[in-house]
C-alpha cells in the first residue's frame, strides 16, 4: 500500500450476502470510507487473485461477514491468507474485523480456523455492526460539514484545515497538484520510485531519505483528507474540496 493510512477498507462476503454487504458499502461510503468489494472495484481483465491481494494492499483493513453461507474455501481462503499477511507486515495500521451473523434459525457460523485467533463480534443489529466496523478500523472517518447543495445557510463555514502541520513536501505536491488538470500519480518499478505532479517527478534522486519524505508528504495529503485516492491500485490522487481549501491558505 503506497498511503499507509488510506481510507479503503476490503469487504470479505460470500455472492449470497452481496446485498447486505452493499448497504454497508453505502453507509461506509458517507462516512468518508473507500470500501473494496470484490469484482466491482477490478478492471476488466484484472486476474482475479491478483486483484484480491492488490485490493487487500490498499486497504487499511478488511471486514469478513461470516454469515451462514460463509465457507473457509476457495478465494475466501485466500482473501484470509493475504489478510493476515497485511496485518503481519501493516501491525496496528491494518485491522482485521470478524463479524459473526447470527443465522434465521438462531445457528451461529462457525468462524474459519485462521481467524480464531482474532477477536470477533457478533452483533444483533446491522447498526451494532456497523460500529464494531468504525470502532475497529485504524483510519477516522471524515470531518463533518455543510454539503455543498444546502440552502439558507448564511455563512457555509469552511473546514478547518491545518496547514501549518505540512511539511514542505507535502505543501509542494499539493500546491503543484492544484496548478495540474491532471491527478496525482505515484509508481514503484525497479528503475526507482516516482510521484509525478504537474508533469513533474517531484521525487529528485533515488536516495532512500529522500523518497520516505516526499512519500510522507504525499500520505500527509491523503490523512488530512486534501488528496483522495482514484481505483483500487492506490496509484492515482486527485485533490478534495479540502485541498483546494488548503491550498488557497498557501497562496
Amino acid at each position: 500500500m503506497t498511503i499507509s493510512d488510506a481510507r479503503r477498507v476490503f469487504l470479505s462476503h460470500k455472492g449470497a450476502n452481496k446485498n447486505l454487504v452493499s448497504d454497508f458499502k453505502e453507509t461506509l461510503e458517507l462516512l468518508g470510507y473507500e470500501p473494496w468489494l470484490d469484482e466491482d472495484d477490478m478492471p476488466a481483465g484484472t486476474r482475479l487473485e491478483r486483484g484480491l491481494q492488490q485490493g487487500m494492499r490498499d486497504s487499511c483493513g478488511v471486514v469478513f461477514f461470516i454469515t451462514p453461507e460463509f465457507r473457509d474455501e476457495g478465494y475466501l481462503a485466500t482473501e484470509i491468507d493475504y489478510a493476515i499477511m497485511e496485518e503481519r507486515r501493516k501491525e496496528e495500521r491494518f485491522a482485521i474485523v470478524t463479524l459473526q451473523f447470527v443465522g434465521d434459525d438462531g445457528s451461529d457460523p462457525p468462524i474459519p480456523e485462521l481467524l480464531q485467533p482474532f477477536i470477533w463480534k457478533t452483533p444483533t443489529t446491522d447498526l451494532e455492526a456497523l460500529r464494531e466496523i468504525v470502532r475497529a478500523l485504524p483510519v477516522v472517518p471524515g470531518a463533518v460539514d455543510w454539503k455543498d447543495d444546502i440552502s439558507g445557510v448564511t455563512t457555509s463555514p469552511k473546514t478547518t484545515t491545518t496547514t501549518t502541520e505540512l511539511s514542505d513536501e507535502a505543501k509542494k505536491i499539493l500546491i503543484e497538484a492544484v496548478k495540474s488538470k491532471r491527478p496525482i500519480l505515484h509508481i514503484r518499478t525497479m528503475g526507482g520510485e516516482y510521484l509525478q505532479v504537474n508533469n513533474q517527478n517531484m521525487i529528485p534522486n533515488n536516495d532512500a531519505r529522500t523518497i520516505a519524505m516526499w512519500v510522507a508528504g504525499l500520505e500527509d495529503l491523503q490523512r488530512l483528507r486534501y488528496i483522495k485516492s482514484m481505483g483500487s491500485r492506490g496509484e492515482t490522487f486527485e485533490v478534495t474540496r479540502e485541498g483546494y481549501l488548503a491550498a488557497d491558505e498557501l497562496d
